[in-house]
């Protein structure tokens, strides 16, 4: 028989969070002693010492309560799939759903998001975070967020993934580059020109190490953490790029053109994935939710208008 009840697994996830039993009193809006009674009752029903108290600095979790948490974390996201189940089977998606989005992605996926995903099923409740790929999937493995929409190279080893795009690189120029008419170009053509990078970790541990495999060791000059940033550098003549997002028009942000060029030979692909963890339960509406970026990804994939050469 289960000794312990959610209500104090919730309780004690909320300490975790809060890093205090003042704060997740405050968050849980009952009492601190209410809460500590709570803590204290679930440890002696586990048998183990979940955190460690300090009069000043809160509470630090044992090696045993951070183990304890996921698992927390997984038993409250299943309870609540549960609660929820009864709408769903009815096709009305509903309850909780957070998901992360790589930074670099998310102005070609969150609208789209919205308007299709998240506005038509008003029983959701969708919380998306944005930033690094390989940072989002981590709090995805504790239990923090869902699903992650990332490229499959970014991947961490403990995660699942289901493709939804394909994502073969391309070199971007300006529209007076000697090479923008060209349809193709080696990469090793593009060993003496400056390079302008997208400057996100997970590009910097993977792109630069794609295109060293692939015969080409560029040389970073410019750098930017804004994907239009760089392409606004790449058309006024600051150098080139490799990216794998491709926009629907090849102009830059103050209105200079661009012009892809497509990449010869074998280069590595960064294709577009949604992560999931395999310790977690894989609710009705995230399955949903990997649809809808697997039916979107080839609509996004049909109506690719091809590449015209400058």
């Amino acid at each position: 028989m289960i000794r312990y009840t959610l209500k104090q697994l919730q309780y004690f996830i909320a300490i975790a969070d809060a890093g205090s039993l003042s704060g997740a009193a405050v968050t849980c809006h009952i009492s601190q002693a209410a809460i500590s009674q709570a803590l204290s009752e679930l440890e002696r029903e586990v048998g183990a010492q979940l955190v460690v108290r300090h009069r000043a600095r809160g509470v630090v979790l044992t090696a045993m309560g951070q183990r304890f948490l996921q698992d927390a974390r997984s038993l409250i996201r299943h309870a609540e799939d549960v609660q929820t189940s009864a709408s769903e089977r009815q096709n009305e998606l509903s309850g909780p759903l957070v998901i992360g989005c790589y930074t670099s992605l998310s102005a070609f996926w969150l609208p789209v998001i919205g308007e299709r995903f998240i506005r038509p099923h008003p029983g959701l409740d969708v919380e998306i975070i944005e930033g690094d790929g390989a940072a989002l999937q981590k709090r995805m493995l504790d239990g923090y967020i869902d699903a992650v929409l990332t490229h499959t190279r970014h991947l961490l080893p403990d995660v699942e993934s289901t493709q939804i795009m394909t994502g073969r690189p391309y070199v971007l120029v300006a529209a007076e580059h000697p090479l923008a008419n060209r349809g193709s170009v080696k990469l090793s053509d593009l060993a003496e020109e400056d390079f302008v990078q997208l400057d996100l970790p997970t590009v910097r541990d993977n792109q630069l190490v794609n295109l060293r495999m692939s015969g080409l060791d560029p040389q970073v000059k410019w750098k930017s953490s804004s994907f239009e940033a760089v392409r606004g550098m790449v058309a006024r003549g600051l150098g080139y790029t490799v990216l794998v997002q491709r926009p629907p028009v090849n102009v830059s942000y103050d209105g200079l053109p661009l012009a892809v060029v497509e990449i010869e030979g074998e280069v590595g692909h960064s294709d577009i994935c949604v992560a999931t963890s395999p310790a977690h339960r894989q609710s009705h509406r995230l399955s949903a939710f990997i649809d809808f970026c697997v039916a979107t990804g080839a609509e996004k994939e049909r109506n690719a208008a091809p590449a015209t050469p400058r």
